[in-house]
């Protein structure tokens, strides 16, 4: 009798067991860090929020799990904590990829993030006084893509051939003296206030926290071409699940036309699609 007792629990266990594995398979968990992925706002639908029900007709639900430090999205997709991210561009990865021995990759290119020089006290290049100081990101990949948008812009010149691993150490001309700062993607915002906002490179995502949105501030853009297309947010999943029908379920979605009106509706000012 025990031995039947004991048997019947075992059966019940792996039942339970199978079920929630069967549920989990139909759970996507995605990890978002930053809008237009993810909103603090309920009243104020979100990217994921929009495609919601279009995954669900597909047999499948969507959790997102937010990182309020986006650098730790990565780690928690290499260990497979979640299924995929919405946290970043392929350079991003890349070097995330070689630093960790992961391996990550990009499934779908969603938005170009409109890259920016911001000033509220010059209007122009040419009024930027010598020795000004200007506040670029500290990552090292986000450190060449400000430099470089400085360079576009006539402010520095770099070594020749330098592109996605430009340092400051590149710089090879600088006319105006101009001093760098370089903080963390999420301080950038902050520190930039604090200084007067008198000059900073930064995504219109960490901006928004400063109500700047449209055209505020902004005093040089980044110009669409080869390189900078490299640097669009989006998709990443694991060599190990990209091709799992759940990523391919999300990365239809978020190719869809729903995701163009949504970006075009709400976050036009600071984006164009990838797709």
């Amino acid at each position: 009798m025990k031995k039947l007792v004991m048997l019947t629990s075992v059966l019940l266990l792996a039942l339970a067991f199978t079920a929630c594995s069967s549920q989990d398979d139909k759970v996507i968990k995605v990890g978002v860090s930053f809008y237009p992925f993810y909103s603090a706002d309920s009243s104020k639908p979100d990217i994921l929020d929009t495609i919601e029900q279009q995954v669900a007709e597909q047999g499948y639900s969507l959790e997102k799990i937010v990182f309020l430090n986006y650098a730790e999205a990565n780690p928690a997709l290499a260990h497979s904590e979640i299924d995929a991210n919405l946290i970043q561009h392929e350079l991003y990865m890349n070097i995330f990829n070689q630093r960790s021995n992961s391996n990550l990759e990009i499934v779908q290119p969603i938005y170009h993030a409109t890259f920016a020089l911001y000033s509220s006290v010059y209007n122009s290049l040419d009024d930027i006084e010598q020795g000004e100081t200007v506040y670029i990101p500290n990552d090292g990949v986000n450190t060449a893509r400000a430099l470089m948008l400085l360079a576009d812009a006539g402010l520095i010149e770099l070594a020749e051939g330098v592109t996605f691993q430009a340092t400051t150490a590149d710089v090879s001309s600088n006319p105006k003296q101009l001093k760098f700062v370089e903080a963390p993607l999420t301080a950038a915002a902050g520190a930039y206030d604090e200084a007067g906002r008198r000059l900073a490179v930064m995504y219109p995502t960490f901006a928004r926290s400063l109500n700047l949105q449209g055209d505020a501030e902004r005093l040089y853009l980044e110009t669409r071409d080869a390189i900078s297309n490299a640097y669009a947010v989006s998709l990443a999943a694991r060599s190990d699940n990209a091709d799992d029908k759940k990523i391919a379920v999300l990365a239809e979605a978020l190719a869809s036309d729903a995701v163009k009106d949504y970006l075009a509706n709400n976050y036009s000012w600071a984006s164009t699609p990838a797709f």
